[in-house]
């Protein structure tokens, strides 16, 4: 029977991919953030170009993670791919050379005008059967502020959406988002992201942390109701600042982390 750490994820960049932004001294990798608090699954997403084929060195360096996500696309800095399926054979190379904690791949920021035109829903439909076909999920990042754009042939496209608040002020009406995003993501496979920085505007400020503990308390509910399949932390980026966020996280863990969920 799983337990609800067993449904935490990392959204994993390389160690100091956010120094710039919140002008922290941050040096924590993915796999270190996995030893720190315990979460032993992560996305590992390209920011701002930096992670490039061939991933086989990086997929080695990671190789002691339980699980992975592996970006097909990555953020919004990250220069399209001109692979017609963008990096999903680079991925399935890393798994044919040994990577078997590899178990999907994603799509960050990908509802924009020129990433929809350039992954239009064929195209879409084209990876996720050669991932699926290999035994890989795929995965898209859905944010508050998208909710009322008709993505309806697109999210066909993805096996899971992964949910995110853009702003520590949005969870405050944390549930009218979540209302929208059950009702268009309901066929889909669902993970919900949580922020140990406020990302909204660059270098803004540590999150909220009654906010941010009203949220985590709220989505670790959902797993154990088995709402969604998930709760994702962004990030490993400054998992080992000295930030509130951080010291609740540990906490949260430990009480709700050995909890099993039943199936």
């Amino acid at each position: 029977m799983a337990k609800l750490i067993d449904k935490l994820w990392n959204w994993g960049h390389l160690e100091g991919s956010h120094n710039e932004i919140t002008k922290l001294d941050c040096n924590m990798s993915p796999e270190a953030f996995a030893k720190e608090y315990g979460i032993a699954r992560s996305f590992i997403v390209s920011y701002g170009g930096n992670i490039q084929p061939p991933f086989d060195g990086l997929a080695k360096r990671l190789s002691e993670l339980q699980e992975i996500k592996w970006s097909v696309l990555g953020d919004a800095g990250t220069p399209l791919p001109e692979a017609e399926l963008g990096n999903t054979d680079d991925i399935l190379t890393c798994i044919d050379g040994g990577a078997q904690n590899i178990t999907g791949g994603v799509m960050d920021d990908f509802f924009s005008p020129e990433r929809m035109k350039r992954f239009p829903p064929e195209v879409l439909m084209k990876i996720r059967k050669k991932l699926n076909a290999n035994g890989l999920d795929f995965w898209c990042v859905l944010y508050d502020y998208q909710l009322d754009n008709d993505l309806t042939e697109y999210l066909k496209c993805f096996d899971g959406v992964s949910f995110w608040l853009w702003g520590c002020e949005k969870i405050e009406d944390m549930e009218k988002h979540l209302e929208k995003y059950f009702s268009i993501a309901k066929d889909n496979k669902k993970m919900l992201g949580v922020y140990l920085w406020d990302y909204k505007d660059v270098g803004k400020q540590p999150m909220d942390g009654a906010l941010f503990e009203k949220q985590i308390r709220r989505y670790f509910g959902l797993i154990e109701n088995k709402a969604v399949d998930g709760v994702i932390f962004c990030s490993n980026t400054v998992g080992d600042a000295d930030l509130e966020t951080n010291r609740i996280l540990k906490r949260c863990i430990a009480e709700y982390g050995e909890r099993e969920i039943k199936k």
